[in-house]
């Protein structure tokens, strides 16, 4: 049997809102198609899609056509996609709700594999036709596994599929390689709980010769057997740090009937948007009284000119150093629209998380008058909050704590989505101290609960 060639790629997030619509989303549907039409020119055996196809289970008629237009040339030259949700693909954890990606499968776009789970553990069953759905497909002497999404308990979950696979292989009824198809990512990158520890990864690889990988956004490769691709596109600016690898879709040659199937496996650049990254340090101006941000604005578009941006392109502009906010105004949308208009862009994202606020003698409430502006305000109070209100470990950052929550509620009042809020939430650094620190204090309790109950079976014997 000749060897089999697999596109792998994941987080397509077709239909994503990125800074509020400034970078249209056919920048998605386009990375996608890109990918689409590599696997037909390629001539490739099957597409891998590893996962959030959508960014919400709640869906505009666009990002639909946008999804079936990509996918239907796949279907017009016999390359069959195999797929898996991601957790925007659906909004509960048991994916029992009827989805978009659900929908894709009943037209027979996608063939969508699932595990479900019940008190006995994984129901694994293999693809029916009729019913299109099932939990593997023995495709050309390679078994195609879709464990999907599997939440916080990706690692005991992970481990009872692999308890299946090797009674398989134990029983002889495994054929040539198996592909495994998991949104899932290193659990010390994967704040939540859906992620795997390197020792059950290598549970994994006893009986799995590929794993495709999805979730992170970020180009990924363990012992060069278990692969993310990476997002196609920008699906958050900041992902542009990525840029210098290639990221986007993994080529995957399989030999099922070597000894050793997975042959090949490389990653490749998916042509995305361009984005520049500025890191402006404000505190040169940062204590001045009279066009301060004017001299800032001058300043960081003649930087950026020098840079060479061009009008497609999207900037990151990342502001740092010190600034009074009792001598400066500091409104960073209307220093994303100045930027925009006269550079031109398509868009600005200006992130001011690296700027260390500070007020001088005047009183807080001298900065409702003219001059200051929304943010300024809004700062100002929702520090003199945090500093009135320390939470307990977290009291000698109290000016990065009252960043996040202004960016929060900023969050909210633009409309992000709860799945951007949350990324937020898992990405930062002081969330990820609290939870450390609420594990260590759970981790004490039931030390102390332990010993207690030894106690009293000791007293009982």
């Amino acid at each position: 049997m000749p060897g089999l060639k697999f596109i792998h790629c994941s987080d397509l997030h077709l239909g994503r809102q990125r800074l509020g619509g400034k970078l249209p989303d056919t920048d998605l549907a386009r990375a996608f198609q890109y990918i689409c039409q590599y696997t037909v020119t390629e001539k490739a055996d099957a597409l891998l899609i590893a996962g959030d196809i959508f960014d919400s289970p709640q869906i505009q008629p666009t990002w639909l056509t946008q999804a079936t237009e990509c996918l239907l040339p796949l279907k017009e030259a016999g390359i069959p996609v195999f797929a898996i949700e991601g957790n925007h693909d659906r909004a509960t954890i048991t994916g029992e709700a009827h989805t978009w990606v659900k929908y894709l499968n009943d037209i027979g776009l996608i063939n969508l594999l699932t595990i479900p789970f019940t008190a006995q553990g994984p129901v694994i069953s293999p693809w029916d036709e009729r019913s299109r759905s099932g939990s593997y497909i023995d495709f050309k002497g390679t078994r195609i596994i879709g464990a999907g999404y599997l939440g916080a308990g990706t690692i005991k979950r992970a481990r009872l599929i692999a308890e299946s696979l090797r009674r398989w292989q134990e029983a002889g009824t495994l054929p040539g390689a198996v592909i495994m198809l998991l949104h899932a990512g290193p659990d010390y990158v994967v704040q939540e709980g859906g992620g795997f520890s390197k020792e059950n990864l290598e549970f994994l690889h006893e009986t799995v010769d590929y794993l495709a990988l999805g979730h992170i956004h970020k180009p990924m490769q363990h012992g060069g057997w278990a692969v993310n691709p990476g997002s196609p596109e920008h699906v958050r600016l900041e992902e542009c740090r990525y840029d210098g690898q290639p990221r986007g879709m993994a080529v995957v040659e399989i030999e099922p009937t070597s000894e050793r199937p997975l042959q090949r496996v490389e990653v490749l650049a998916v042509p995305k948007r361009k984005v520049y990254t500025l890191r402006y340090d404000c505190s040169p101006h940062g204590n001045r009284t009279k066009r301060a941000m004017d001299a800032i604005q001058s300043d960081i578009m003649a930087r950026l000119r020098e840079m060479g941006v061009e009008p497609e392109a999207a900037v990151r502009l990342e502001l740092t150093g010190a600034v009074n906010l009792g001598r400066i105004k500091l409104d960073t949308e209307a220093l994303a629209a100045y930027l925009e208009a006269s550079l031109p862009v398509q868009a600005v994202e200006v992130n001011s998380g690296g700027l260390q606020l500070s007020l001088d003698n005047r009183a807080t409430g001298e900065l409702a008058g003219k001059e200051a502006s929304r943010e300024t305000l809004e700062l100002a109070a929702i520090r003199e909050l945090v500093a009135n209100n320390p939470l307990p470990g977290l009291e000698d950052q109290a000016a990065q704590l009252a960043q996040l929550f202004y960016e929060l509620k900023e969050d909210v009042r633009t409309g992000a989505g709860v799945q951007e809020i949350r990324e937020r939430l898992e990405r930062h650094p002081l969330v990820e101290r609290l939870v450390a620190g609420e594990l260590a204090e759970l981790s004490a309790e039931q030390v102390v609960a332990a010993g207690r109950e030894g106690g009293r079976e000791e007293s009982c014997g």
